[in-house]
């Protein structure tokens, strides 16, 4: 082989270089043709996709007829709402992890849950208790009332004074009632809540070590 061979090789392959990016580049920037297959099995082809392929996914090709990428379906109704429904319990996951990490940080043992439940109650019944202490007498100065509306009415008429006081009596009545109910209602709330919490505590503390060391690891 003589230097003339060689040199003529060297340079058509140092062309080859040149060119073959050239052309690649030419090919990326160039015009593209839009294929996909809609609902009923048919093609299209084009330089936008087809409206019938609002559901279908498209290729996105050379005019060479090369796959340069390809666009996903985009996701059906009954998919979305599979993803919402996946993110939904995910995340009630991760709200329950925290709630049961912060729920072992609280409490050293059981009778730490009725430790706390029993003091709220003794606060809230006391609320009560106040309010009763109130209430009672307020009950009594109600009935005396009452007699002395009805003396009245036989006597002719009502006062205005008297109609007066029975109507502030039964509003300080009412009030202190609805005090009450709201207190009672406020205690089995509190006992609810530590049932719930002793009934979660308790199934924590039962689980396997194993699922104890990778509760942490899932947040």
């Amino acid at each position: 082989m003589n230097m003339n061979t060689v040199s003529l090789r060297l340079l058509i392959g140092i062309t080859s270089l040149m060119v073959l990016p050239a052309l690649a580049a030419t090919e990326s920037k160039g015009p593209t043709i839009k294929k996909c297959q809609d609902a009923a099995g048919r093609w299209h082809y084009g330089d936008s996709a087809s409206e019938a392929c609002a559901q279908s996914k498209i290729s996105v090709m050379s005019q060479q007829g090369l796959t340069k990428k390809e666009i996903a379906a985009p996701l059906s109704q009954a998919d979305l709402k599979r993803r919402e429904e996946q993110e939904e319990e995910e995340q009630k996951a991760k709200e329950q992890a925290k709630q049961d990490e912060l729920l072992l940080a609280t409490y050293a043992n059981e009778a730490d849950i009725t430790y706390i439940r029993d003091r709220k109650l003794a606060q809230v019944e006391s609320a009560i208790r106040a309010s009763l202490d109130t209430l009672n007498p307020l009950r009594a100065t109600l009935g005396r009332l009452e007699a002395q509306a009805a003396a009245e009415q036989k006597a002719g008429g009502v006062s205005e004074q008297t109609t007066k006081a029975l109507e502030q009596t039964r509003q300080q009545i009412a009030k202190h009632e609805s005090v009450i109910a709201q207190k009672r209602q406020e205690q089995e709330q509190i006992r609810q809540r530590a049932d719930n919490e002793l009934a979660r505590y308790r199934a924590l503390k039962s689980r396997p070590a194993a699922q104890k060391t990778a509760a942490p690891a899932a947040r």
